[in-house]
């Protein structure tokens, strides 16, 4: 019953996306707001008595990583990094904000200790918590590095909680096809834990809208963010 509850959230959240896509290119985010003070400060402790803000290392391979606290939950504010060996880089520096892209089965084991791939259901909770997923790419988008659709579009977020989604290079523009030239700046897609009919749930941002969709139609390589045990 519970996973049954879930695909119908999801689906209902999706198809509400795809109903509000074509007109969601406004300038700033309308509907539900939230309080980023209250929701996600910089200053005072989270539930694990550290800093609401820091930075954590990785101890398979040194690499440091941004955290932020959103609500009650801790996430890595950078695409996962990790050189497991069959994972290659977003883009052709390897940087760690882009990171690197997992495919469905390797992004499962793919997070460091103390640390999981989120399931749908906890990426929920996120999006619920700035404010809606009418509203979330408008806040969890980083404040650059999105490519506007259009002049005068929304394509960069306001990333009040430091959470910072950037764009990895994908082939064509939103799923037109350009040749198999990689193009960057206009969309962000993310692994989930919760499985769907033939791979996993994903969450998707994209540069001309507010809002986050939930995929279960995404196969390859995509980013994968971790979130605290």
């Amino acid at each position: 019953m519970k996973s049954i509850k879930l695909l119908t959230i999801l689906s209902v959240a999706f198809f509400a996306s795809i109903f509000t896509s074509c007109s969601d290119n406004s300038s700033s985010a309308d509907g539900n707001s939230f309080d980023a003070a209250e929701v996600c400060p910089t200053e005072g402790t989270n539930a694990y008595g550290e800093p609401n803000r820091g930075t954590f290392t990785d101890a398979r391979d040194g690499q440091v990583y941004k955290y932020t606290t959103i609500g009650n939950q801790v996430w890595i504010a950078q695409n996962l990094n990790f050189d497991d060996g069959m994972s290659p880089c977003a883009d052709t520096l390897c940087t760690i904000e882009k990171g690197r892209i997992y495919t469905t089965v390797t992004a499962q084991t793919a997070c460091p200790t103390g640390w999981h791939l989120p399931s749908a259901e906890e990426w929920q909770v996120l999006l619920a918590s700035v404010g809606g997923i009418e509203n979330a790419g408008y806040h969890l988008k980083a404040t650059e590095g999105w490519v506007p659709l259009n002049p005068g579009w929304q394509s960069n977020g306001t990333d009040e909680c430091g959470f910072a989604v950037k764009p990895i290079p994908v082939n064509g523009v939103l799923g037109n096809g350009d040749g198999g030239k990689k193009r960057d700046g206009f969309i962000a897609l993310l692994w989930t834990s919760t499985p769907a009919d033939y791979t996993w749930y994903a969450v998707e941002f994209q540069t001309q809208n507010l809002h986050a969709v939930f995929a279960d139609d995404r196969v390859g390589y995509l980013s994968v963010r971790c979130v605290r045990d």
